[in-house]
């Protein structure tokens, strides 16, 4: 009879077919349709509005697509064969840092996330060296103790760069995810005011419109993940992440090599780039294709239905509204740019490590000379080294916060979540026709296996048309 199963949702997980489910940040009921091996059917039931949260136990009954949606609702997802055999490939899973901060014992002795494995390891060799000096100036001629007189000036700088170094590096951490979450959510308001400002025509040109603004803000939010993470993950280029479609017409009959163009334009460069250069490039070149999408909808094939007082689809303050969204979007970009491109200051670094090393292991030869037990001394140069070298390691570890490391954001993760409040933005005005086009255009065109095309090669034949256009002209 196909069974059900309940499912916690999980942020790093995505909507497509095929190979899981709908998923949200709630508790979603999933009930395999009898004798439809390849179609899913999805029942989420909860109070108010069924785009943010589910509430098991209660049954409603579905509005009509037409009608105002009701405060109480159920609704049906089913995906059709054509749709389920887009197959998207699972993510790198990615385990992050969770704790209990009511149990003292597991924050104590939790190692994943910890600086302890990084650290234990200059401990111990400080213990040795400890034990070392005392057992020599106990059974040798050789005096290795120094005055501890030096050690004690010593220890204020040493606090001052290394708690000064641990706070601006927890500084720049923050507004790191301050930019990030400029970024969800002015993704998420551009596509609802969208939606709410265009609602009024339900033409086919309408829905066309509405989803591809939505794919491009999509595609926009995903490839600038790519981008802010490729200095931690060069794996994956920013470019590779978008889609083969997105790119002018009139560069299809440009049959250059991509290798070949790029030696032509190298000459239009001012000065040499890096591949980081070029992966920052891509989310500005897709703000510029999402403008010109929103501008699209003045055309007479999307929106019909013209306003009374200014006989156009929008009103300019609406079109005005939409615009400043993705100026928003490329603020917070420029944002997450320069945390990325902006190191921590060499020289204070250089400082910061040379006093702290010095410090560190030339601490046991000045406890040498004012304690004469050794398992006392051993114990508190393993502690002294694990605080002074602990909080480097934190700076350190805060200092790239984009990538696969324990402690850095789940930016990807989160970004998908905000494709799912997308979808179900144009779920909620065009209904699950369109929401179906629009999953199996980006399970198609951006994460399926194989479909990820690069899409710099199409932006530079552009390039090279233009140029050969300007070339001839002059």
């Amino acid at each position: 009879s196909g069974g059900a199963v309940w499912r916690d949702i999980r942020t790093n997980t995505c909507l497509h077919t095929g190979t899981t489910q709908l998923t949200r940040k709630a508790r979603i009921f999933v009930s395999l349709a009898k004798n439809t091996p390849a179609s899913k059917q999805v029942i989420m039931a909860r109070e108010q509005d069924p785009l943010l949260s589910a509430e098991e136990g209660k049954n409603y009954t579905a509005p009509q697509e037409s009608a105002r949606p009701q405060p109480t609702v159920r609704f049906n997802i089913k995906f059709n064969e054509s749709y389920s055999e887009v197959q998207v490939p699972k993510a790198k899973p990615i385990r992050r840092v969770h704790f209990h901060g009511s149990s003292h014992i597991s924050v104590l002795f939790q190692m994943y996330g910890s600086v302890w494995p990084a650290v234990i390891p200059y401990c111990l060799f400080n213990v040795l060296l400890t034990y070392a000096v005392f057992i020599t100036n106990r059974y040798t001629d050789i005096n290795l103790c120094i005055g501890d007189s030096g050690h004690s000036f010593m220890s204020m700088l040493i606090a001052f760069l290394i708690v000064t170094r641990a706070k601006l590096a927890y500084g720049r951490y923050m507004e790191a995810r301050h930019y990030l979450q400029i970024v969800y959510r002015v993704s998420r308001d551009l596509i609802q005011n969208m939606c709410v400002m265009t609602q009024h025509s339900r033409s086919e040109g309408a829905k066309k419109w509405r989803r591809d603004v939505a794919y491009r803000t999509i595609v926009l939010l995903r490839v600038t993940m790519a981008a802010i993470e490729f200095n931690s993950n060069e794996e994956e280029s920013a470019w590779d992440t978008v889609p083969e479609s997105i790119r002018s017409s009139r560069t299809k009959s440009v049959m250059t090599s991509r290798a070949s163009l790029e030696r032509q334009l190298s000459s239009l460069a001012h000065g040499s780039r890096t591949r980081s250069d070029e992966n920052f490039r891509a989310p500005l070149v897709l703000a510029h294709a999402l403008r010109n999408e929103i501008l699209s909808q003045r055309s007479g094939d999307r929106i019909k239905t013209r306003r009374a007082d200014t006989k156009t689809p929008m009103h300019p303050n609406e079109e005005r509204v939409l615009y400043r969204y993705v100026t928003e979007f490329i603020t917070a970009f420029h944002g997450l740019k320069k945390l990325v491109t902006t190191p921590f200051p060499f020289p204070l670094v250089q400082m910061g490590r040379t006093f702290l090393f010095v410090y560190t292991y030339t601490l046991p030869f000045a406890l040498a000379h004012s304690m004469h037990h050794p398992l006392g001394a051993m114990l508190m140069i393993f502690f002294i080294t694990y605080g002074y070298l602990g909080l480097e390691y934190v700076a350190m570890e805060l200092d790239d916060p984009f990538g696969d490391d324990p402690n850095d954001f789940d930016d990807l993760g989160l970004a998908r979540v905000v494709f799912e409040d997308i979808y179900m933005n144009i779920y909620k005005v065009d209904g699950k026709e369109s929401l179906h086009i629009l999953r199996h255009q980006v399970a198609e065109r951006l994460e399926k296996s194989g479909a990820l095309e690069d899409l710099r090669s199409s932006i530079c034949k552009d390039m090279m048309h233009t140029s050969l256009d300007v070339l001839s002209a002059s």
